[in-house]
């Protein structure tokens, strides 16, 4: 083997071993999910109907290490925007700010309705935005419902047939939302099984959990 041959053969080698070093770097600074992560949601964020415990407190508890503020109130709505404010003063430095609203905008819903969801929340993200620039804002498209099982109580508040179509329409337009807003999109319109919901609206404990997994499943993909 001649001097030529040999000097190309250790060059070639060189510039293969600086590649995969370089790719093992890139994955070792990859960024991960860290610090505070707040959730900005109705009563299923809040956990109110699963004995409080909620997706956000599964959140909690399986990863320690990061964390992960509950920020729910029973029956918030989007028009209930002007609520961020407050919640901004609060938690004006998070790493992550989680939407999940909309289903209680939609009862007996319609095109109007579920127009005026995606207004408000892109109210929200332009609010977070002009806080904390650096923040990460990630819309949650709502959990379906089951009308099987919907509760006397739900049925009289016109949770129905209308609504459950509305949510498939707004995971399209929260999707298309986030894509312009330049934010993160998470949909958990098919996440939580149909045996899981307490009174037709709500998950039980278990449905909880699955948006649990569903979140920091979709959070991993994000970043």
């Amino acid at each position: 083997m001649n001097k030529n041959n040999l000097f190309s053969q250790i060059n070639g080698s060189f510039i293969i071993v600086t590649l995969i070093f370089g790719v093992i770097m890139m994955l070792s600074f990859k960024k991960s999910i860290h610090g505070q992560v707040v959730c900005f949601g109705d009563s299923i964020t809040h956990g109110s109907e699963a004995n409080g415990f909620g997706w956000v407190q599964f959140l909690k508890t399986n990863h320690p290490d990061i964390d992960f503020i509950n920020s729910g109130r029973n029956g918030r709505k989007t028009s209930d925007k002007k609520e961020l404010d407050k919640m901004l003063v609060d938690y004006p430095n998070a790493n992550y700010y989680l939407i999940f609203l909309g289903v209680n905008d939609l009862k007996d819903a319609n095109d109007s309705l579920v127009n005026n969801c995606v207004t408000n929340v892109k109210w929200m993200i332009e609010k977070i935005k002009s806080v904390n620039e650096n923040a990460e804002v990630v819309i949650l498209s709502p959990s379906s419902i089951n009308l099987k099982t919907m509760s006397e109580i739900n049925v009289k508040k016109k949770y129905n047939g209308n609504t459950k179509k509305a949510l498939k329409t707004l995971e399209g337009k929260y999707k298309k939302l986030a894509k312009q807003m330049d934010v993160g999109f998470i949909s958990l319109l098919h996440t939580v099984s149909n045996g899981n919901y307490l009174d037709g609206l709500h998950p039980n404990k278990a449905g909880e959990s699955q948006i649990a997994d569903a979140v920091w499943k979709g959070l991993n993909k994000l970043f």
